[in-house]
């Protein structure tokens, strides 16, 4: 059994919360916020849990692992002290705002032998294990490029742009579909329209060896929901589309093929093929992966390295955002 402390109970956080709760094989000892309205109106629901508005109690305790489920500006000094604690970490995207300090937790998490563990929510979706699973048996031929596109009407941020709020999910699918290599080279634009300096809408293109790119859209300001990863091979195309109630994959055999000088062969099919999804919901997933690290001393899929992965190419984008444009080496 895993006794698990969560600091953090506000949007995200009763997610986590319940789906921990769950599990047969975690008790939740103890949940932190700073605001009391926000743990009076969760506490009926776990009556065996306790509550505190300190989260020091939470390192202090006896428990194993501590789950940080806050702002993104406060991650970094809770996960490092959570681990100066002697306790293993699930920490919500991003890990942290400078790579530096993800570095350092990730060094840390690794002295103290302990696991910490990033919320890089899409990687256990059913939808991106298929598009992988295509991708690694050849189904697609020659992987050429990664299309995400990730947006919506809300929920607008004042202190965060749409880059960090929202692509980390994009770069973590992307840096998994292409076998975790990091991109060379990033280039980004975007525009601050409601709060000066705050981008609410931004386009990210990923650079890889072996003539491979990616490329994400994400927007709080765009009239229509659209959360979707295209993967475009020498042998065809895949498509997840994450909005609606069938979560399917399609798999469009259509490509084309090059010929001599300057001539192709089109190769389209009448009808995609359509695969259908587990119905579980990821985020379950997720939590159980990270106790069963926890309790087997395995490495997570989605590890402190990686979360420090997408930090550092999140730090490449906004220097180019900030710059118009400009080609970032990595």
């Amino acid at each position: 059994m895993i006794r698990l402390g969560v600091i953090g109970a506000g949007y995200w956080g009763p997610n986590l919360i319940r789906n921990f709760a769950s599990l047969k094989n975690v008790t939740l000892e103890k949940i932190a916020d700073l605001d009391l309205a926000v743990l009076d109106k969760i506490k009926p629901e776990y009556p065996n849990t306790k509550f505190t508005q300190d989260a020091d109690e939470l390192f202090d305790s006896d428990i194993d692992a501590i789950c940080v489920a806050t702002s993104a500006p406060t991650h970094y000094e809770l996960a490092k002290k959570a681990l100066l604690a002697e306790k293993h970490v699930f920490c919500e995207k991003p890990l942290t705002l400078k790579s530096e300090e993800a570095r350092e937790l990730v060094e840390l998490a690794e002295k103290k032998d302990r696991r910490l563990m990033v919320g890089h929510l899409m990687l256990y979706h059913p939808a991106i294990r298929k598009l992988k699973e295509f991708i690694d048996s050849g189904k697609l031929g020659e992987v050429f490029y990664v299309n995400s596109m990730r947006v919506n009407l809300g929920i607008a941020r004042s202190n965060e742009n749409a880059l960090w709020s929202l692509a980390p999910h994009d770069i973590s699918i992307i840096l998994y579909l292409f076998g975790s290599s990091l991109p060379v080279g990033v280039s980004a634009t975007g525009k601050d329209f409601l709060t000066k300096g705050v981008e609410d809408i931004v386009f990210a293109s990923l650079f890889f060896n072996g003539n491979q790119m990616a490329h994400t859209r994400v927007s709080w300001l765009d009239p229509e929901k659209i959360r979707r990863v295209k993967v475009t091979g020498s042998r065809g195309i895949a498509i997840f589309d994450d909005v609606g109630k069938d979560s399917v994959v399609k798999f469009h055999e259509d490509w084309i093929e090059p010929k001599e000088a300057g001539d192709f062969t089109y190769h389209k099919s009448k009808t995609p093929g359509i695969f259908e999804l587990d119905k579980v919901e990821p985020l379950k997933l997720e939590c159980e992966h990270f106790a069963e690290c926890v309790i087997q001393g395995k490495k997570p899929l989605t590890d402190g390295q990686n979360g420090a992965d997408v930090v550092s190419i999140l730090e490449r984008a906004e220097e180019s955002l900030k710059d118009k444009g400009a080609y970032k080496s990595l």
